[in-house]
């Protein structure tokens, strides 16, 4: 009885233990719950507060941004009879940005806004072309006036362009326009009254048309302008450019090397302004007119009987090298006869076939005559790899070259 009864009471003092722990393990869980629980509250307290901060501190700002920023309106009324429609469009002062359209009291959404973008810039831009109309018709006045200088005229027009550069409407795009072609055409009439002067020197003309030139450039029109402005802009250029070749090439103060140096310098300012293309008409005026010129030179020196043979062929392929550094790649046919020619003399030269007097030469793929007189095919073959390596074309049936021997003789 005593062993039992010991038994049952450790069995019921472990049991109550056990209760004990189990409660006190309980209690301590809720207190690290609560304390978790406060943390997370303080926590969320203090990122709250925080976005608050932020949240009042960005719209502070914008509050100054909107009182830095002057914010107009513009009413668009219908004139109809009777007609209440309108138009409220409101936009910053700064940038003519719109920020809030109201159509006949209703608020439209950013996405329709560009809608009334050309209506602010007409409405707004339209007092300020009123105010320039007068100086737009004086300077036209003037443009038709024999008496007026170029110069002069040339200055009103791009005083009037400085003026129109900042508009956008569609009214001012044509006035400006209107003066960009009476500018190219009184920048064409004095070029062509530099070109045609008597009174000045070559030095001279050279001077002014690089003159001219240069306040072409000075307009930046062919970078920054698209569509007729710069178009305008690269056919006045590339005028001016031929012209100065065409006043480089007759000038008898500079040597040659010298007139090459200007042209290759001319061409790789017309390739700086994008004049120069690989498909391009106006840019390959410029490229003709600059191998036209390495040509004649090319010309000159197979003429100039004042030189020895040798000193010819030397002068001769020192200037072909120079022209081939111009990169006038869709002329090389033009230059490339001229070193045929020149060639071809020497060869006849140097075979005792070259005739004393003028004569025709004809080259076809089967035969080659001079002066109806067939060459031997030896020679024949010769001169046709001489036509194909100067050229740069093979021959085939159709193919004919006719040239004039001795053309001076």
């Amino acid at each position: 009885m005593t062993i039992g009864f010991s038994i049952d009471c450790i069995r019921v003092l472990f049991v109550m233990e056990t209760e004990n722990s189990k409660n006190e393990i309980k209690e301590k869980t809720m207190k690290t719950i609560l304390k978790l629980c406060l943390c997370a509250v303080l926590i969320c307290g203090l990122v709250i507060s925080t976005y608050a901060a932020s949240q009042e501190e960005e719209a502070s700002s914008l509050d100054q941004e909107t009182q830095k920023t002057t914010i107009k309106e513009l009413t668009i009324r219908n004139s109809g009879f009777r007609s209440r429609a309108s138009i409220v469009i409101r936009y910053r002062d700064e940038d003519k940005k719109i920020v809030e359209v109201i159509e006949n009291g209703k608020k439209l959404p950013p996405s329709e806004f560009s809608r009334y973008e050309s209506i602010v810039r007409e409405v707004l831009e339209i007092p300020q072309i009123d105010r320039l109309l007068p100086e737009i018709n004086r300077a036209k006045r003037r443009a038709e006036s024999p008496r007026i200088s170029e110069e002069s005229k040339i200055r009103e027009m791009l005083a009037i362009r400085r003026r129109l550069e900042g508009m956008d409407s569609d009214v001012a795009r044509r006035y400006r326009d209107m003066n960009e072609i009476q500018l190219m055409n009184e920048l064409n009439r004095m070029t062509e009254k530099i070109s045609e002067s008597s009174e000045l020197s070559q030095q001279e003309k050279i001077q002014q048309l690089k003159d001219v030139l240069e306040k072409i450039n000075a307009m930046e029109l062919a970078k920054k302008e698209e569509g007729r402005r710069r178009r305008l802009a690269e056919i006045e250029t590339t005028n001016v450019a031929r012209r100065l070749i065409v006043e480089i090439n007759k000038s008898e103060d500079m040597s040659r090397d010298e007139k090459i140096a200007e042209i290759q310098q001319l061409l790789q300012q017309s390739r700086e302004m994008d004049l120069i293309r690989e498909q391009g008409r106006r840019g390959s005026l410029v490229e003709f007119e600059a191998a036209n010129t390495m040509r004649k030179m090319l010309q000159e020196i197979a003429k100039n009987k004042d030189l020895s043979d040798q000193e010819r062929a030397k002068e001769f392929d020192r200037v072909l090298q120079e022209s081939q550094k111009m990169k006038l790649k869709n002329m090389r046919r033009l230059i490339g006869i001229e070193k045929f020619k020149f060639e071809l003399h020497e060869f006849l030269k140097k075979e005792g076939l070259l005739p004393e007097g003028k004569a025709e030469f004809i080259l076809r793929s089967n035969e080659c005559l001079i002066d109806g007189k067939k060459l031997p095919d030896e020679i024949h073959q010769k001169i046709l790899q001489l036509s194909e390596e100067s050229i740069g074309k093979g021959f085939d049936r159709d193919t004919k070259i006719v040239l004039q021997l001795n053309e001076d003789s």
